[in-house]
């Protein structure tokens, strides 16, 4: 973590170097990340079970330091290198087992988007625009529960037979992921002044992963008699306060 922080500094450094002229200027945003719930329905499989991953509401965070360059009063363009932790709390069933999770992705991102400006002198900034994202890490821990009653084989009136089991385990997920994927993102800002030079900015920002998500591993043994669909890609909402610097 001490590393990565004293890596915004340098890259913060670097921007604001860069932001002399009254065209740019250097912008530090921090805030909240929300991961979007969403259901994928494993339906192609000849498993009974109804295989399926859910995914809620979690919270993470950012920071993001970035340059904003202003074309005219009504057009500029951003650029930035932060760190993002997303947080997704995953259900994934399949058959008798279900997994609850909570996934951690750790990674620096690179958004860019051009900015289009309206409102009451200009303070509304409209954006949209693309980012690169390199995964750091990505871990998951949560527990394993096995629901015997679905299973035919099990003799319910057996004195041994337990209905359910539940087991805790943390795992390394990092190879579930492309190291380096895309996405696209929509974003508004609002602008407010500090003082007569200082101005801050309050945000929301929906971003949408295209390919962070590796493909099924065909060489998995589960690959022999399951043919999974890809999980949905990932949508998270940040929310951020910022000021220029």
């Amino acid at each position: 973590m001490k590393r990565r922080l004293l890596l915004l500094l340098l890259i913060a450094f670097i921007f604001k170097s860069y932001s002399q002229d009254k065209k740019t200027t250097f912008q530090l945003s921090i805030g909240p990340t929300l991961s979007i719930p969403k259901t994928s329905e494993l339906t192609d499989t000849d498993v009974d079970g109804s295989p399926e991953i859910k995914s809620s509401i979690n919270i993470g965070g950012y920071i993001l330091p970035s340059i904003n360059y202003s074309f005219n009063e009504k057009l500029s363009l951003d650029i930035g290198l932060g760190y993002y932790l997303d947080r997704f709390a995953i259900e994934d069933k399949f058959a008798a087992i279900t997994n609850k999770v909570n996934r951690n992705i750790s990674q620096i991102q690179v958004p860019m988007h051009i900015n289009f400006h309206f409102g009451s002198d200009n303070s509304y900034h409209f954006g949209i625009g693309g980012f690169t994202s390199i995964v750091l890490s990505a871990k998951e821990k949560g527990e394993t529960i096995t629901d015997l009653n679905q299973i035919d084989l099990v003799d319910p009136l057996d004195p041994v037979f337990q209905s359910n089991s539940t087991v805790g385990y943390k795992n390394n997920i990092k190879d579930n992921y492309n190291t380096v994927n895309f996405g696209a993102f929509i974003q508004l800002k609002k602008f407010f002044s500090l003082s007569e030079t200082k101005k801050a900015f309050v945000l929301v920002k929906i971003n949408q992963y295209f390919n962070s998500i590796k493909s099924n591993d065909p060489n998995a043994d589960i690959a022999n008699y399951v043919n999974f669909k890809d999980e949905k890609e990932p949508t998270t909402i940040n929310f951020g306060f910022g000021i220029e610097i």
